[in-house]
C-alpha cells in the first residue's frame, strides 16, 4: 500500500514538473508569435538563438537610409520650369521622350506623363537623350548640355529639359525621405534608442541631416559603416543595424542582430518584407516588450508549479492528490494567457 502511495505521489510531481517544463519552453515561442502578429502587415520573423534577448539589450541602431529612411526607389522630387505657364507642358514633353528607357532615372521621369509619340529617340551616355514627341524636337539631360543653370549638391539627378530649341526648366530625381522617416525615428529616440543614419557620401549626409532631425548622420566615405559600429561599441554601446540586404552601403551585422529583408542564415535578427523604418519602429517596440512578458510567463509557470509541490506535499493521498495534479498542471496554460492577454 505504501508502495502504491509512494507511487501516486512521485507520478504526480513528475506531472506537473514535466508540464512546468513544456509551459517553460513553449512560452518564448507564444509570445514572439504573438508580438509578431501584432506587427500586422510588417510581415516580420525572428531568427537566431538569443535574438529576443539581443534586441531586449540593444541602444543604438546603425541605419542604411537607402529603403528604410528612403523610399529605396528613384522618384521626381521637383519641377522647376522656367516660366510657370508651362509646368504641363515641361512635364508632358520630359515623361514622353523617356518612356522605354531602363535607367532608374528615366523611368521615374517617365511617370509624369503618358506614353506620347516619342520618335528619333537618341541615347547620349553621360549627357542625355535627344528626340521628337508630337513633331516638337526635345532634349533631357545634363543643364550644362541644355545651357541652364543648376545648383547640384550631389544628392539627387537633375535633368534640364528643352523644347523646340528652347529650355523650360529643370527636374530633380531623388530617392526621397518617406513622410513618416521622422516621426518613426522620432519615436525611436523617445524609446532610447541613439540613432546613426550611414550616408552614401556627403551630400546624402547634408539632405538626411536637415530631413530627419534627432538622428546623428554620417557619411560612409570618411568612415565605413564597419568603423562606425565598431566605434560605438568601443564605447560602450549595444548596437544594431537595419538595412536591406541588397544595398551598396553594406551594414555589417557582426555578431549583433539585425534588421533586413534577406537575413543570413548565421546572423541573428528580424527579417521582413519591407524595412521602411516606421514598420521597423513598430517591431522593435514590440520585441523589446517581448521579453518582459516573456519573464512574466515564466514566473507564472514557476509559481504554479511550486504551489502544485506545496499542495502535493499536504495533500491526502487518493483522489485528492490526483485533483491537485490536475489542477496544478490545468493551470500552466493560464499562466501562459494570462500576461499574453494583458498584453494584447
Amino acid at each position: 500500500m505504501n508502495d502504491v502511495v509512494s507511487l501516486t505521489g512521485a507520478l504526480g510531481y513528475a506531472v506537473i514538473a514535466l508540464a512546468a517544463a513544456v509551459a517553460w519552453w513553449s512560452a518564448r515561442p507564444l509570445v514572439v508569435g504573438s508580438a509578431l502578429r501584432r506587427s500586422g502587415e510588417n510581415q516580420a520573423r525572428v531568427r537566431g538563438r538569443g535574438a529576443l534577448e539581443a534586441f531586449a539589450r540593444l541602444d543604438t541602431l546603425v541605419i542604411d537610409p537607402i529603403g528604410s529612411i528612403t523610399d529605396g526607389e528613384p522618384r521626381v522630387v521637383g519641377v522647376e520650369p522656367i516660366d510657370p505657364e508651362h509646368d504641363r507642358s515641361l512635364r508632358w514633353f520630359a515623361g514622353a521622350l523617356q518612356h522605354g528607357e531602363d535607367d532608374p532615372v528615366a523611368k521615374a521621369v517617365s511617370r509624369l506623363a503618358g506614353r506620347g509619340g516619342a520618335t528619333n529617340v537618341q541615347r547620349l551616355p553621360g549627357i542625355g537623350v535627344l528626340g521628337t514627341v508630337d513633331r516638337h524636337p526635345v532634349r533631357v539631360g545634363s543643364p550644362e548640355w541644355i545651357g541652364v543653370e543648376a545648383e547640384d549638391d550631389g544628392w539627387g539627378k537633375i535633368l534640364a529639359v528643352e523644347v523646340d530649341g528652347r529650355a523650360m526648366g529643370r527636374i530633380t530625381v531623388a530617392d526621397a525621405v518617406r513622410d513618416q522617416a521622422p516621426t518613426a525615428v522620432a519615436a525611436l529616440v523617445a524609446d532610447g534608442y541613439q540613432i546613426v543614419l550611414a550616408a552614401p557620401g556627403e551630400a546624402a549626409a547634408r539632405h538626411l541631416a536637415g530631413a530627419v532631425p534627432g538622428a546623428t548622420v554620417v557619411s560612409t566615405s570618411e568612415r565605413s559603416s564597419a568603423e562606425v559600429t565598431q566605434g560605438l561599441r568601443g564605447e560602450g554601446r549595444q548596437v544594431g543595424s537595419v538595412g536591406r540586404a541588397r544595398n551598396p552601403v553594406a551594414i555589417p551585422t557582426l555578431d549583433a542582430p539585425v534588421v533586413t529583408d534577406a537575413l543570413a542564415p548565421e546572423a541573428i535578427g528580424v527579417e521582413m518584407t519591407d524595412v521602411a523604418i516606421h514598420h521597423v519602429a513598430a517591431v522593435l517596440r514590440l520585441l523589446r516588450g517581448a521579453r518582459g512578458r516573456l519573464r512574466s510567463m515564466r514566473q507564472a509557470v514557476l509559481v504554479v508549479a511550486a504551489a502544485g509541490f506545496v499542495a502535493l506535499l499536504f495533500t491526502p493521498t487518493g483522489p485528492p492528490d490526483i485533483a491537485a495534479t490536475s489542477v496544478a498542471v490545468l493551470a500552466m496554460p493560464a499562466a501562459l494567457a494570462a500576461p499574453l492577454a494583458r498584453w494584447s
